[in-house]
């Protein structure tokens, strides 16, 4: 894997970590430059492809093929040189990124900056709670809605008439994972954001592993039928994305690369051994420097707003790094911009209402 350019090398590396802001993205050239530096998989991680297979369709994929859509959440994003490192492992040796740190600390900004900065498909965000399965992240299937518009199409025809049973894949909908591996191509890997892992039950992570390993499940409503494709709909991401249906093969998907797995977690359980050994780990440390602090609201906030407030500002970082000091107490960097927003608003914020209002936005997490 390319290292860290210098100032007299090109950067040969997949993902750079650009703070990106809607008046600088990459260009789909640029994009389709950096995909390229993708290696094959090794062989130990090839999924549905050999490697020579994988190599030809690598070999035709085009600027065409770019996302463009920008999330603004990764707009203003500064990733740390170890997370530029760990996400470009995790795109050469096609492992999932599970992600460690406090709330706020941008574990899922560094998901939705990926993909921006790439162009590339997702990130499809699967948020688990306690209550979170497997199939809940594979797909959804609407069997009681089919049944009742049997109901009511034997309603209008009749008991003694035959009628034609509706179309399975209006009632079938896949989720982010099952997107996420549907959507990955060679060199160009759809992203999966498994959001705040560590509040799924017990036997999430090793449920995880088969399927991470396996790289295709099955969906038995479909693999039933007997078909060789049926159309489903697809995961939506955001409100605009497209409804259009995706074709699904013999009731199996099947990922041909390995979506670009981000896991967050916030440290609230232990992970058991065989599924920390599968991942690769980073761990987001806010900064612990006033000077770290500023460079985030300058790639957050206008410039010129943002220098009308210079001084404020960097009292309230200051007084937001003596909270954490001498309190001994956990605080977020969005806590921080939320803070530095108000102020950037309530130009009539007298001295006791601006304390009360950072009382209540800087509570210890």
């Amino acid at each position: 894997m390319p290292k860290n350019p210098t100032s007299d090398q090109p950067d040969r590396r997949i993902y750079r970590g650009l703070t990106l802001s809607a008046d600088s993205l990459p260009t789909p050239e640029d994009q389709q430059q950096h995909l390229s530096r993708i290696p094959p998989p090794p062989p130990w991680r090839t999924f549905g492809l050999s490697v020579e297979q994988w190599r030809e369709k690598a070999e035709s994929q085009n600027t065409q093929d770019i996302v463009r859509k920008i999330n603004p959440r990764a707009l203003g994003f500064v990733p740390s040189p170890q997370a530029v490192e760990l996400v470009n492992a995790a795109l050469c040796l096609r492992r999932p990124l599970l992600i460690e740190g406090n709330p706020g600390s941008g574990k899922t900004s560094l998901a939705y900056a990926v993909a921006a900065e790439l162009g590339l498909p997702g990130p499809y965000r699967w948020s688990i709670v306690s209550r979170t399965t497997l199939k809940d992240g594979l797909y959804a299937y609407d069997a009681i809605g089919r049944l009742q518009e049997v109901s009511l199409l034997r309603q209008q025809v009749g008991n003694t008439e035959r009628i034609k049973e509706p179309d399975i894949g209006n009632y079938l909908r896949l989720k982010p994972m099952g997107m996420a591996f549907h959507q990955s191509q060679p060199r160009r890997p759809a992203v999966l954001l498994i959001d705040e892992i560590d509040k799924s039950d017990i036997d999430m992570p090793n449920d995880l592993l088969h399927i991470f390993e396996e790289g295709f499940f099955e969906i038995p409503e479909l693999s039933r039928l007997n078909r060789d494709f049926q159309k489903v709909l697809p995961y939506r991401s955001q409100s605009n994305d497209s409804d259009e249906k995706i074709s699904v093969e013999k009731g199996l998907i099947q990922c041909q690369e390995f979506p670009l797995v981000l896991m967050t977690s916030n440290e609230a359980r232990e992970f058991p051994p065989a599924f920390l050994r599968r991942c690769l780990r980073l761990s987001l440390k806010q900064p612990d420097t006033e000077e770290g602090f500023y460079q985030i609201l300058e790639n957050r906030f206008d410039a010129t707003h943002l220098k009308q407030l210079d001084q404020p500002a960097r009292k309230l970082i200051k007084e937001f790094l003596a909270r954490i000091k001498a309190r001994d107490t956990t605080l977020a960097t969005d806590q921080l911009l939320n803070a530095i927003y108000l102020l950037l608003q309530g130009d009539d914020l007298t001295e006791e209402t601006r304390k009360d209002v950072l009382n209540t936005i800087l509570k210890s997490l």
